[in-house]
């Protein structure tokens, strides 16, 4: 099994999705079980914990360990949010269908 540690491989304070994925990519593969050890990572963003769900998505050999605090109160924060569908109970909106590009530009030009 290889464990890789966030806080050496990529740093403690985890704030962009794409800086995320392109430097943990290099690190993945699909052969090998594979842990990821958030020991000493003290910050990670919304964006940055929605990209982890994706990544263990895409690396089904894939675990994650040790997230506390912040870490871990985002990244759960972020699994809630992607097991519960949005509901906009309050939300007065008509669904539009757009079919060509005309469609949409006509429908800008009203707002």
């Amino acid at each position: 099994m290889k464990t890789i540690m966030i806080y050496r491989e990529i740093g403690t304070d985890l704030r962009t999705r794409s800086f995320f994925r392109r430097d943990i990519e290099g690190l993945l593969n699909h052969d090998t079980q594979m842990v990821i050890d958030f020991s000493g990572v003290t910050f990670v963003s919304r964006s940055v914990a929605d990209e982890i769900c994706n990544v263990l998505a895409d690396y089904p050999n894939l675990s994650l360990r040790n997230m506390a605090g912040d870490v871990k109160m985002m990244y759960d924060v972020v699994v809630r949010g992607r097991s519960a569908p949005r509901r906009y109970d309050d939300l007065n909106a008509k669904h539009v269908t757009l079919r060509t590009m005309e469609d949409l530009q006509s429908f800008f030009s009203k707002l």
